[in-house]
């Protein structure tokens, strides 16, 4: 497929694709991968014409900094190249987001200089210097972006900071390891301080003097998520195809008890609380019932989201009333004690929690954060294997008091009152930190929110005012008028 401009044949295509695999087998440490598509090739490309010394300089998508089939070119730029600097806009529409005048997808400036030819080997040291530029809009003429330039050639050393031109405000600045990927496209910098203090176990919030030690872990030491959703089934009959089958289910919608329930899509409105029930059903194909009885032993009652549209959904994990098999958007996961489900679900849908899931994602689109269910493992989160007894009976006990409350979708964090009690409820009462985080953390939530990568645009983004407009607060009188009849 990635040949099929300019009207060619599929022999041409097949040739092309054959000759491209041809040249991949030959490099020493190939970037191109398929899922990444022909962008990564051209890495491998330029750095063979490369020499040691030069500079490498490429314009491409955004997936790059935090996608699975783009590790090998970060592990190729951490080990070849030192001197870094990537530099994104940080604007809410997409299309504003591209350095290429025909492109309407997110994209980043990509600038390196190959180490010397006594590190040429890949002896050299993973670099952990690397500069995130992230400007409001792209430059609007020649002179503009030379200016621009300037002022990134002639940065200071400081961690962080602001590009200014005159008195205009024109971007920030973030200096941080190349597997920090989050930091692209930050309009405040101290969101990013926070979210790198958090994956290393610390909580730090601008406005709070303290540094809390806070519990923190990946996924994969807490259990095993489930399979991918092409091992569990597939909806339609277009997607059918001959014996023997991939997945053993054919996924329908559910109808009285179903036998192999499942949670396969998403839908924001029947997403708004701590439980969501299964959505549709596995059908057995023919000859394939051992291997749904294999498929079962997956299933689960907590479940973490892969596509998360931060603008409109509330929950990045949801628990189900009985174990259920997840589906594409809903892979379900098994931790390795059952006690520690609450705890896990709590925090995954705290404001830290939702954070969380959106630095660990990939954002190529405003307003959502999408992983992969291979990276998921990865996904930081509350180590529930560190609390004790008696925190994971309180766990269990707040799970029942907000099992039942609705949230607002994830981007109007900063005026969702049961989403600031669920912050206090877990920081507080189960974590123990002190109540002075918490005005701190009003301000945190509100910096995240107003974020083009969290808000996307929408009208519900905060405004500069008072972090809500006359009409959100309206609207969300109304919604409290809701939850009160509720």
């Amino acid at each position: 497929p990635s040949f099929g401009g300019f009207s060619t044949t599929s022999a041409e295509q097949r040739a092309m694709s054959d000759r491209l695999a041809e040249v991949r087998r030959g490099l020493e440490a190939p970037v191109g991968h398929g899922n990444a598509g022909l962008a990564s090739n051209f890495v491998d490309l330029a750095h063979v014409k490369v020499k040691p010394g030069g500079v490498l300089a490429l314009v491409l998508p955004i997936t790059w900094l935090q996608g699975a089939s783009w590790q090998a070119m970060r592990d190729l730029l951490a080990c070849h190249y030192h001197d870094i600097v990537v530099v994104t806009v940080a604007a809410p529409r997409d299309t504003d987001r591209a350095f290429s005048a025909d492109t309407g997808m997110a994209e980043t400036l990509l600038i390196a200089t190959k180490n010397g030819a006594e590190a040429a080997s890949g002896g050299a040291a993973p670099s952990r210097n690397t500069l995130f530029v992230n400007l409001f809009r792209c430059p609007r003429s020649a002179m503009e972006a030379s200016e621009v330039a300037n002022l990134i050639a002639a940065l200071p050393p400081a961690p962080t900071g602001r590009l200014r031109l005159g008195e205009q405000r024109v971007g920030t600045y973030i200096r941080a390891g190349l597997e920090d990927g989050g930091c692209a496209t930050l309009r405040e910098s101290a969101l990013a301080e926070t979210m790198m203090g958090l994956c290393d176990g610390v909580l730090g919030v601008p406005r709070y003097r303290e540094r809390d030690a806070l519990p923190i872990a990946t996924l994969a030491t807490l259990g095993l998520r489930g399979p991918v959703d092409r091992d569990v089934g597939t909806v339609g009959a277009s997607k059918e195809g001959e014996p023997p089958f991939r997945a053993p289910f054919k996924i329908v919608p559910a109808k009285g008890v179903p036998r192999y329930p499942v949670l396969w899509a998403h839908s924001a409105e029947r997403e708004r609380r701590l439980v969501v029930a299964p959505d549709t059903e596995g059908l057995v194909r023919p000859g394939c019932e051992e291997r749904a009885l294999a498929i079962w032993r997956s299933a689960a009652t907590l479940h973490f989201t892969l596509d998360f549209t931060i603008s409109s959904q509330s929950l990045t994990a949801c628990v189900t009333p009985g174990p259920c098999l997840g589906g594409r958007a809903w892979p379900g996961f098994q931790p390795h004690s059952e006690a520690w489900t609450h705890a896990l679900v709590l925090w995954a849908n705290t404001t830290l929690g939702l954070m969380a899931f959106w630095w660990h994602g990939s954002r190529q689109q405003q307003g959502r954060a999408i992983t992969t269910i291979s990276s998921l493992p990865q996904l930081p989160v509350l180590d529930a294997s560190a609390l004790t007894a008696q925190q994971l009976e309180c766990a269990a006990v707040l799970f029942e008091r907000f099992k039942g409350e609705l949230f607002l979708p994830a981007n109007e964090a900063y005026r969702d009152e049961t989403r600031k009690a669920l912050d206090r409820a877990v920081l507080v009462e189960l974590l123990g930190l002190p109540d002075a985080v918490l005005s701190p953390l009003d301000n945190l939530r509100l910096q995240w929110c107003a974020e083009p990568s969290v808000h996307g645009g929408k009208e519900t983004a905060p405004d500069g005012r008072s972090g809500m407009s006359a009409r959100f607060e309206s609207l969300s009188a109304v919604e409290h008028c809701k939850r009160a009849a509720a």
